[in-house]
C-alpha cells in the first residue's frame, strides 16, 4: 500500500508582457518591467516551494528562472505548459483580426471545441495536452511544493478539468484570469493510489494580507 502524501501547486500566470491587445499563442513577446513587479508581488511570502515549473515562453520563463535563482531552487521549462498554438491567428493584433475575420472568430469562439480556422492547436488537443502534463506533475513531483508559471489559457483549461467543467465554451467566458494571477492546488494522494484535488484561490496568504 502506498503511503499518504500531499502535493501542492501555486499556480501563477505571467504579468504583463509586450503585445498587449494580440491574440498572444506562441508567439514569444517579451515580459515588461510592469509584468515582473506583478508577478513579484502575486507570489511574496512564498518562501517554502520546493522546485520551479515554467513554459519556455519569455513571458513565463523570464521571472520563474530569477524566482528559482533568488531562491537557490532547481527550475524546468516545459513545452506542455505553453499557451494554446492559435496558428495564423498567433501573435495578431485582436482588433485587426476582428476587422479581417469578425464572422469566422465569433462562430470560433462560440463552440470552439467544433473548429479550428486559425490551423493552429484544436482545443481537444490542447486539453489533452494540458492534462497529460498536469498528470506528469504529479507523477514526477509526488510530495513536493511547487510554483508552475504559466499562462491563462493553461490556467483555465486546468481548472474545466479538476472541477470536470462539461467541453463547451461557457466556461472560458465565465472566467477571468488577470496578469499576474494565482491559485494554489492542494492535490491528497491516499494509500489506494487516488489523488484528490483542492483549489484555493485565493490562498490563505492572500485573505491574512487584505
Amino acid at each position: 500500500m502506498s503511503q499518504t502524501s500531499t502535493t501542492r501547486i501555486d499556480i501563477l500566470r505571467h504579468g504583463l508582457p509586450e503585445g498587449d491587445g494580440c491574440l498572444r499563442g506562441h508567439t514569444d513577446f517579451p515580459i515588461t518591467g510592469a509584468g515582473l513587479k506583478q508577478m513579484a508581488a502575486a507570489v511574496d511570502g512564498l518562501a517554502d516551494v520546493e522546485q520551479v515549473l515554467s513554459s519556455p515562453l519569455k513571458r513565463c520563463c523570464d521571472f520563474a528562472v530569477q524566482f528559482a535563482d533568488q531562491h537557490a531552487l532547481p527550475i524546468e521549462q516545459l513545452d506542455v505548459w505553453k499557451e494554446m498554438n492559435f496558428g495564423h491567428w498567433d501573435g495578431e493584433s485582436r482588433d485587426q483580426l476582428w476587422q479581417s475575420h469578425g464572422e469566422v472568430l465569433t462562430q470560433y469562439w462560440q463552440d470552439p471545441w467544433q473548429s479550428t480556422p486559425h490551423g493552429g492547436e484544436t482545443l481537444q488537443a490542447f486539453d489533452a495536452r494540458i492534462q497529460g502534463a498536469w498528470q506528469l506533475l504529479l507523477k514526477q513531483h509526488r510530495g513536493k511544493r511547487l510554483l508552475l508559471v504559466t499562462h491563462a489559457g493553461v490556467m483555465k483549461q486546468l481548472l474545466r478539468i479538476l472541477l470536470e467543467m462539461p467541453e463547451n465554451a461557457l466556461y472560458l467566458q465565465r472566467l477571468d484570469l488577470p496578469y499576474a494571477a494565482r491559485y494554489r492546488v492542494t492535490v491528497f494522494h491516499d494509500q489506494d493510489g487516488q489523488s484528490w484535488p483542492q483549489i484555493q484561490w485565493p490562498t490563505q496568504q492572500q485573505y491574512e494580507s487584505w
